[in-house]
């Protein structure tokens, strides 16, 4: 059954959930340091649903296309998901799955949105960052965590971590690596490097999918851009093979995996065919009345940044 059959039937959690104004697909604009630099070139898409946080940071386009297969420079990419934990003020991570091997981001994030504009402040003032959203229209919200994975062939079940959010006409995709790696400590960058490490470990450190595309729950999406550029302008996931597990809740799906048949299955963390993404957020009637009296200089040159 295709995703967007199963939406009707799906129960969505409520507890314990994230601001709705937190929610969506949002492409940072810029991060200034407490040092005074800024940077405003980083490929960086953080999408959130319910419960889960999928976060893609890679160089610009052309860096990538020219990096190709540089394993010392893909060591340096970034994509992960975790679970998100709103204590009303501050927004921490725990959990999920990561390519880099350790916290490159371990301080907790105080956010404030006003438009389209989302503010993250680092406690420490070491940093801030500017984020925009980028659905602007109503549409889905599907936030689905993969619990484990079995090989139709051999009937084996194994943990397999992941997850998938949709946001409109957005979406992002995590696929932790297909075989746990040893927990020796060290970076990502020294692991890969490391001539002792035979090609097979060297290739599962690198089998890490995280990637953001473009489309539509009933069409599909494509890859936009991704830690792989053989990703790229192809399918992010199949959105078929799927049908309800009555009993547990969860969402099971029949697809394949480089070849080979597979069933993975997924807990529910959010489902809502028409989440109000908007780029508007609410205000004092004074503070409209001013916008309004001083709209002629105020709005001037004023113009949406990052609606694609």
């Amino acid at each position: 059954m295709h995703l967007a059959e199963l939406t009707s039937v799906i129960n969505t959690p409520t507890a314990n959930t994230v601001p709705r104004w937190m929610r969506g697909c949002f492409q940072r604009r810029s991060i200034s340091f407490a040092n005074g630099q800024t940077d405003t070139d980083t490929r960086v898409f953080w999408l959130q649903s319910n419960l889960l946080t999928i976060d893609l940071r890679l160089p610009v386009t052309a860096q990538q296309e020219k990096e190709g297969d540089d394993i010392q420079k893909k060591a340096d990419y970034e994509g992960w998901y975790a679970h998100a934990d709103w204590d009303g003020k501050q927004l921490q991570w725990r959990g999920g799955a990561t390519y880099q091997l350790h916290n490159r981001w371990p301080e907790p994030a105080i956010l404030q949105r006003i438009g389209n504009c989302m503010m993250e402040f680092a406690p420490s003032g070491i940093y801030v960052e500017d984020w925009r959203l980028l659905s602007d229209q109503p549409g889905p919200l599907i936030g689905l965590e993969l619990i484990s994975e079995t090989d139709l062939s051999s009937g084996t079940t194994s943990p397999r971590k992941g997850a998938l959010i949709i946001c409109g006409r957005h979406a992002g995709l995590v696929i932790d690596r297909p075989h746990p790696i040893s927990d020796s400590g060290g970076l990502l960058k020294q692991r890969l490097t490391n001539l002792q490490i035979d090609e097979s470990e060297r290739s599962n450190l690198l089998d890490f999918e995280t990637s953001v595309a473009l489309g539509s729950l009933s069409e599909g999406f494509t890859v936009q851009h991704s830690l792989h550029k053989y990703r790229l302008q192809h399918p992010l996931l199949s959105l078929t093979g799927f049908e309800l597990d009555a009993k547990s809740g969860y969402l099971r799906q029949r697809t394949e995996d480089n070849g080979k048949a597979v069933e993975r299955l997924f807990r529910i963390d959010c489902c809502e065919m028409e989440f109000p993404f908007t780029p508007c957020t609410p205000s004092s009637e004074d503070s409209l009345e001013w916008f309004q009296r001083e709209a002629p200089t105020l709005t001037r040159y004023t113009r949406v940044l990052y609606q694609n």
